[in-house]
């Protein structure tokens, strides 16, 4: 597992977690530059996807606990924010319900919304909104949602 950090030293620490089967230099390509200008950035590649074919990805708690002990010994065992894409909101689920690490706030990701364009980003939100402000008015929609 690699971890690799860049930006401001003195900015925000935000944990950035990829999807499954991705590193974080494809996951995170489109923002990574914007992101490294405010943010101490804490980048992850998991076992298995991050160039070091011996050591295969194993299962969810082992990775959970190799991110956790990272963070304990290199920041104190805090972050500021933690975004998990795809696979990755599933890591930051499990920081978080651990309590073994604190993290200001939790952003889980879906790849739909982050990985694409800002176009089908826009798409997407006008649709969620669309359908989310619907079920709020229509006690059948509230209900079916």
């Amino acid at each position: 597992m690699k971890f690799e950090e860049m930006g401001r030293n003195t900015g925000k620490k935000l944990l950035l977690l990829p999807g499954i089967a991705c590193t974080w230099q494809i996951n995170f390509a489109m923002v990574i530059d914007d992101l490294k200008e405010q943010y101490h950035l804490i980048c992850v590649n998991y076992d298995g996807f991050d160039g070091d074919n011996s050591k295969p990805f194993t299962d969810m708690i082992t990775v959970t606990e190799k991110i956790e002990t990272y963070i304990q010994q290199h920041h104190g065992g805090h972050v500021d924010g933690a975004y998990g894409s795809s696979l990755g909101g599933s890591f930051v689920g499990l920081l978080v319900q651990r309590k073994h690490i604190h993290i200001d706030h939790a952003i889980l990701g879906g790849s739909d919304l982050d990985q694409g364009g800002k176009a089908v980003a826009k798409l997407a939100a006008g649709l969620i909104r669309h359908f989310m402000n619907g079920a709020a008015k229509s006690p059948k929609k509230k209900k079916k949602s």
